[in-house]
């Protein structure tokens, strides 16, 4: 899975939980599209167990007994599928985390008992303020999807009570974002190394930047400076001149990225890419 991070010379700071594993979402069928959203919500009854998580009602009770699959990307333990028809939410399955490999799902019959209509449950145990879920995958920011087109859903007793639609589609990735090498001969091929003095001793400057809608990084700030004042101007330089950087929009709007580089002038950098 690609992602955002560059491990050895990139990498992002400033957002919690940005190197949490990726979450797999689950899936709504709204007016005939397929959405994915983050909704995992279940009868409080299904929950009312004293034993850890791990051993919980939901493993032994959900799917008759057996041993579903769990992994970091599926925290719940279990995924779910849903539907919206005349505004009323139902739901339609609940999955093994790793259902595309064992095929474990539950038996809504034998959970709901006369509350199965037509393969489906009235879900008016959901009262959500902001369901988030999108549709048009594009990226990875963060360890979340980005989508083209965006949803924030509101519920009430299983009621939709109101819908917001978001307008994703100028988000984009760099391909210094994501192709470390070239990323670095980039950098090191358009320092001006004739423009520098000679060192010893190599010097090791951060940079912190981030770009605008248009993809041109706009805020440099040097975190680690030089005592040298011409080398931290020429790493704020050439971190300027990249030509194209990610641009993330989240909920419609541009979600600026933080990144921190850090530039080494060494003699050997100089020698392999100086001009």
């Amino acid at each position: 899975m690609k992602k955002l991070i560059l491990s050895k010379f990139l990498f992002l700071i400033g957002f919690i939980g940005a190197f949490a594993t990726p979450q797999i979402s689950s899936k709504l069928i709204y007016k005939g599209d397929t959405i994915s959203v983050y909704l995992n919500s279940l009868p409080k009854e299904f929950y009312k167990t004293d034993i850890t998580f791990f051993e919980s009602i939901l493993a032994e009770n959900v799917f008759g007994g057996k041993e579903a699959c769990w992994t970091t990307a599926c925290g719940d333990g279990y995924l779910t599928m849903w539907e919206i028809m005349e505004n009323q939410l139902y739901l339609t399955g609940i999955y093994s985390c790793c259902y595309d490999e064992d095929s474990i799902k539950a038996d809504l019959t034998l959970l709901f008992k006369e509350k199965v209509v037509n393969g489906k449950v009235k879900a008016d145990w959901v009262t959500e303020k902001s369901v988030y879920g999108g549709k048009g995958f594009m990226l990875w920011n963060n360890d979340m999807q980005v989508f083209k087109q965006e949803f924030e859903f509101e519920f009430s007793d299983g009621k939709l009570s109101e819908i917001k639609t978001f307008d994703n589609s100028k988000s984009r990735e760099s391909v210094f974002s994501t192709n470390e090498i070239k990323l670095v001969e980039f950098i090191y091929s358009n320092i001006e190394w004739t423009k520098l003095p000679i060192q010893k001793e190599s010097i090791e400057i951060y940079v912190r930047f981030s770009a605008n809608e248009n993809g041109k990084i706009d805020e440099v700030e040097v975190v680690k400076k030089s005592d040298i004042e011409l080398f931290n101007q020429e790493a704020t330089r050439v971190i300027k001149s990249i030509p194209d950087w990610n641009v993330i929009f989240q909920k419609g709007k541009l979600c600026r990225q933080y990144y921190t580089m850090p530039i080494i002038f060494s003699e050997k950098n100089r020698e392999k890419y100086g001009k």
